[in-house]
């Protein structure tokens, strides 16, 4: 044998190296997945340790009314099951395509014909949704293989409700038309515990309902110091009844299940999560962002939408291997602006409260916010958009309390509905009387 044949009989060929760095590059993903598991599987335990369900099961335990508690779930899901939808939409405001008159104008006749037999024909859900407003709590039933609780009949008992304020307002009934108004607050809180980040969306929604129903009252019939009390005490509830924080602590569940269990919860991505890497780093990413942005919710108002930009900027300039998280992650930072014009809108609609018992009382209206303090406002509330105080307009007739809303830019309080579409505007809180 010669010595170059012993030398090729001895030594590295190209597959021997070539398989080399394939085991090489095995071994090295094996003990990259095996911490990337032990880092989530740290993570979860953080979670969990601080009271917090890391799956919809632990969600939906935690959220478990105690036994012996009234629930108004049933009430709520039977008045939903007889709702009956508007005969003449065309003429029918909320559940139609009726346009309203300006605030402060009467119905037409032909709206108010419409309307009454719209509630006539929705008397016993009317019913229901009182019933079900007078029991302190409600969870409604779902488990995990049925998946969320549909519950996008909800809006079906918020117009008719915001409809039958509308009504009782036009007729001079201020009473019926609180009734209404409660209801529908009650109604929006019924969604509270549930899983998911469009349950809050829901709750949000709702609540504007009524107090787009509220500007309405207030700016057709006058009401009494103690209804006007009533009124505070109704939006002071259902501002603390929010908790941004909280639903997307649940919402964290519902993604953590989605990426591991890829089969259960079906939806887009399945075959992308089922994959071993791309599976383990998506959920990585995710409990980081959901991390992130539960802190974000807890800091001062004016600095949430720039910090959730920001987590949302970082996200979308990570690499191919966090593809998942990029697909995946729900786009908070406007979940936190729809959040932020929740809050202003409740601390709008408890000054219009307060400028309505000074008016009462003294027979004008105040020339500024600082006027109402201490006897009717603690203090001028902040736009969580700026951090400057709320703004304030007399109007003929009325006045006007405005957010700069998203942009940030002051807009003289003009609304959505007073520009041209797609033009920059404010959120007000409008009373035309």
């Amino acid at each position: 044998m010669t010595d170059e044949a012993r030398r090729k009989r001895g030594g590295l060929r190209p597959w021997h190296v070539a398989l080399a760095i394939v085991s090489l590059l095995i071994v090295t993903v094996v003990l990259w997945m095996v911490a990337k598991g032990s880092s989530i599987k740290r993570q979860l335990a953080e979670i969990r340790a601080q009271g917090h369900p890391t799956s919809l099961v632990e969600l939906s335990e935690m959220n478990q009314l105690p036994p012996g508690v009234e629930n108004a779930a049933p009430l709520y899901e039977d008045a939903f099951i007889v709702y009956v939808k508007p005969t003449d939409p065309d003429n029918t405001p909320y559940a139609g395509s009726g346009e309203l008159p300006p605030r402060g104008q009467p119905l037409p006749e032909a709206m108010v014909s419409v309307i009454e037999g719209y509630l006539a024909d929705n008397q016993e859900t009317l019913d229901l949704l009182r019933q079900a407003a007078a029991i302190e709590h409600c969870h409604y039933d779902w488990d995990m293989a049925r998946g969320l609780p549909d519950l996008k009949h909800l809006r079906y008992g918020a117009f008719l409700l915001v409809t039958a304020a509308r009504l009782s307002a036009h007729r001079g009934d201020a009473e019926a038309a609180l009734a209404y108004i409660d209801d529908g607050l009650h109604l929006a809180r019924s969604v509270r515990r549930e899983p998911a980040l469009i349950s809050y969306l829901i709750h949000i929604a709702s609540t504007a309902l009524s107090l787009r129903s509220l500007e309405q009252t207030l700016s057709v019939t006058p009401l009494t110091d103690e209804q006007l009390v009533r009124v505070d005490r109704m939006l002071t509830e259902a501002g603390a009844a929010s908790d941004f924080t909280q639903a997307l602590i649940s919402e964290r569940c519902y993604t953590i299940e989605f990426i591991q269990n890829p089969s259960l919860t079906g939806g887009a991505g399945v075959r992308m999560r089922s994959i071993p890497i791309l599976g383990r780093v998506g959920l990585a990413d995710m409990l980081d962002y959901m991390a992130d942005c539960i802190e974000a919710s807890k800091l001062p108002q004016d600095q949430r939408v720039a910090r959730f930009r920001q987590i949302g900027d970082e996200l979308e300039g990570m690499g191919f291997l966090h593809v998942l998280a990029k697909t995946l992650a729900p786009a908070l930072s406007r979940v936190a602006e729809l959040d932020l014009r929740f809050q202003a809108d409740i601390d709008m609609a408890r000054t219009a409260v307060a400028i309505e018992r000074y008016r009462l009382a003294k027979g004008a209206l105040p020339k500024d916010l600082a006027t109402l303090i201490p006897d009717y406002l603690e203090q001028v509330p902040i736009d969580p958009f700026d951090g400057q105080p709320i703004r304030y307009h007399r109007t003929e007739p009325g006045y006007r309390l405005y957010s700069v809303f998203e942009d940030g830019q002051d807009n003289d309080g003009k609304g959505k509905d007073e520009v041209d579409r797609n033009n920059p505007h404010d959120w007000p809180f409008i009373v035309a009387r």
